[in-house]
């Protein structure tokens, strides 16, 4: 399993459960202790908070470890919105611009469009491969919410990175086809929300009240778990890391803890019995329950 660390918990407060970001000291804690345990990649956004500026600081004390990081970032969701067209490239770069220096890198291993209604566009791709002209980025590619989006994606040849949402109870993508294509096109796919923002691993009598339809998918999750002896982190991370068709396993975490058990995940295998008692329970689910943008409705 390829992990991928999550910044956004250390730009902003984040998560269904109202994580409050770490402090500085901190998170240069938790990016040495990654870095030493080999995990190297690292997903942030301009939109994160300070995520890229305290990435960026923590690069300029750390010129030697600096040297092992592999970053990537995206561009903001609203930055194109009600901008003519001739406008997009220019603003692209200067976004990703703001992006490198934030980062105190000079190339970004992928650029990606945060708001994936820009997929839907092709001037919006060309604009954004002028990224890999100018070599501020290796690649392009593009953050999705939904199945619609992920194979839109796949259409067009620049795109080379796709981001995804996956977990036990998110299994769109499993249905349409999505990973025989992108492998056969040799896409890099990055998976986030393993643990639908932290609802996989919270108690489902403790659950905010916005999020009681949760609760009867939880009870049943948790049975399983206690049914083959898992922990709830066991089977999440599990779940995803073993899917043949991703690449990488985006993570997020608050402190040094959750991080060395997120480390201690990376060996451990779940059972075809495990993956398949998971695949049948949680095949069909109401949408609001995989999709958080809807958790407030």
């Amino acid at each position: 399993m390829q992990l991928v660390l999550g910044t956004v918990q250390f730009g902003m407060d984040y998560g269904v459960q109202g994580g409050i970001k770490p402090s500085e000291e901190r998170v240069s804690e938790m990016l040495s202790l990654a870095l030493a345990e080999k995990v190297n990649r690292f997903d942030t956004a301009s939109s994160y908070g300070s995520s890229e500026e305290v990435l960026g600081r923590y690069r300029k004390s750390n010129p030697n470890k600096a040297k092992e990081m592999h970053i990537i970032s995206k561009l903001p969701p609203k930055a194109l919105v009600d901008e003519p067209q001739r406008n997009w490239k220019d603003i692209i770069l200067r976004n990703i611009s703001r992006s490198i220096r934030r980062l105190n890198v000079s190339e970004l291993d992928a650029f990606l469009f945060h708001n994936a209604e820009y997929i839907f566009d092709e001037t919006a791709i060309r604009a954004l491969q002028c990224v890999c002209g100018e070599n501020m980025a290796k690649k392009i590619g593009v953050s999705v919410y939904t199945p619609k989006e992920a194979m839109k994606a796949l259409e067009y040849d620049e795109i080379k990175v796709i981001q995804i949402p996956y977990n036990i109870f998110d299994q769109r993508l499993d249905k349409c086809g999505f990973f025989e294509k992108a492998e056969k096109k040799k896409v890099e796919i990055y998976a986030r929300s393993s643990m639908l923002q932290g609802l996989l691993l919270m108690d489902p009598d403790r659950l905010p009240e916005r999020m009681e339809f949760a609760r009867k998918y939880l009870r049943r999750f948790l049975n399983i778990c206690i049914e083959y002896q898992l922990s709830p982190l066991e089977a999440a991370i599990g779940y995803v890391g073993e899917h043949s068709g991703i690449d990488y396993v985006v993570f997020g975490v608050d402190n040094k803890v959750q991080l060395l058990e997120y480390l201690a995940m990376r060996d451990e295998k779940l059972t075809e019995d495990v993956k398949k008692t998971f695949q049948k329970e949680f095949e069909e689910v109401e949408e609001k329950l995989v999709n958080p943008v809807l958790w407030e409705c």
